[in-house]
């Protein structure tokens, strides 16, 4: 299952970059698929720091195309030796965390991080939607695409 997260987190990260590229060539800024960017970006960010026990930043929280590129790099950097390091026990450990609304919940790691992929692509979806018709070209995130490269 190792080979299986680290190839969705490969993944992650292709998709991201494709739609943070669509995101620059607007002609006009789309606030709203800004918003939806930064969320996908964050949630990585929340999860890593729940399965690791540290204190973790807002799930939404307004950022600039700039920023936002910006934080994709830093989940690169940060996340890469996580998933590098990632044992087939890591992903069966359980842990307790607290949701937004503060309620106690307990997960696999495992169910954890695929939970973490499939937001991502829900989000870019609706982004994608949303810029749809503004560009000549619009970014193509299917997984297989991505398989199919590599």
């Amino acid at each position: 299952m190792v080979k299986q997260i680290v190839t969705l987190f490969e993944y992650e990260k292709w998709a991201n970059a494709r739609i943070l590229s669509a995101l620059e060539e607007l002609e006009e800024t789309d606030e709203k698929s800004l918003d939806i960017m930064a969320h996908i970006l964050l949630v990585p960010v929340v999860w890593h720091s729940r399965i690791s026990n540290i204190p973790a930043p807002a799930i939404w929280a307004k950022k600039s195309l700039t920023e936002c590129s910006e934080l994709n790099n830093a989940n690169i950097r940060t996340l890469s030796p996580y998933f590098e390091s990632l044992t087939e026990s890591e992903l069966h450990r359980m842990i307790q965390y607290r949701n937004t609304g503060g309620v106690l919940f307990s997960n696999t790691v495992s169910d954890i991080l695929h939970h973490v992929f499939n937001h991502g692509t829900y989000h870019r979806g609706q982004i994608v939607e949303r810029i749809k018709g503004k560009l000549k070209q619009m970014p193509v995130t299917d997984m297989i695409v991505f398989l199919r490269g590599k």
